[in-house]
């Protein structure tokens, strides 16, 4: 059945800032004297939701004595602020969305992004936001999950859940998917390898061009 309504995840999906991630990680890894991630397929194979388990992945304790989660992920948001302009859009992302958008696709950006930080970074790339009806970020910077955001969405729209499809680039992305009761579909080249991906058992898709062959077959 084809879709109404495309739910694009931002990180990752849409902003190719992986790299960038990988960078403030091991930045953040010296200051504290655990060893660094050597490349992107180690970033990849421990990247995930939630964030906390993902810094204690890295090596982070977070126990009574130690130094708390929240200021972790406090100074990840300084970094970022920093880098992330540094970052690039997904190669040919924008005509992309156009097509789709002059297909009669509703497309929406989600992220675990706090709102108006979202708003701020999307900005910092141009027009690419004009393409989206709404932007739906989280209250808070923590990233805890960005479900009901996208559950919200779409029962105050009124559309049906297998006419929602969500696209992104992480198992989180599958379990938002699955929360709300709608299919999904997986980008390589984001925080996460094909082969975790391959393991929630949707499609995985290798560049946008499969990704609107794959729209087409619906």
């Amino acid at each position: 059945m084809k879709p109404e309504l495309l739910i694009w995840d931002w990180n990752g999906t849409i902003l190719d800032d992986a790299l960038v991630c990988k960078t403030i990680a091991n930045i953040m890894l010296s200051e504290r004297g655990i060893p660094t991630l050597p490349d992107m397929d180690a970033y990849r194979a421990v990247f995930g939701f939630p964030i906390k388990s993902y810094y204690e992945k890295m090596g982070y304790r977070f126990g009574p004595e130690d130094e708390p989660y929240e200021h972790v992920a406090d100074e990840f948001i300084i970094w970022y602020d920093k880098l992330y302009r540094t970052a690039l859009l997904r190669p040919g992302i924008v005509p992309f969305l156009d097509r789709l958008k002059g297909e009669g696709y509703r497309q929406v950006l989600l992220s675990a992004t706090r709102y108006d930080q979202l708003v701020e970074q999307v900005a910092a790339f141009g027009d690419v936001g004009d393409r989206f009806e709404r932007k739906l970020g989280l209250t808070d910077h923590y990233a805890f999950s960005k479900a009901a955001l996208a559950r919200d969405f779409i029962e105050r729209e009124g559309i049906p859940r297998e006419r929602t499809l969500f696209i992104g680039d992480t198992d989180h992305d599958f379990e938002v998917s699955s929360a709300i009761g709608c299919p999904c579909v997986l980008l390589e080249g984001g925080h996460q390898s094909r082969e975790r991906l391959k393991a929630m058992g949707v499609p995985v898709l290798p560049d946008l061009a499969a990704l609107g062959d794959y729209l087409d077959r619906l």
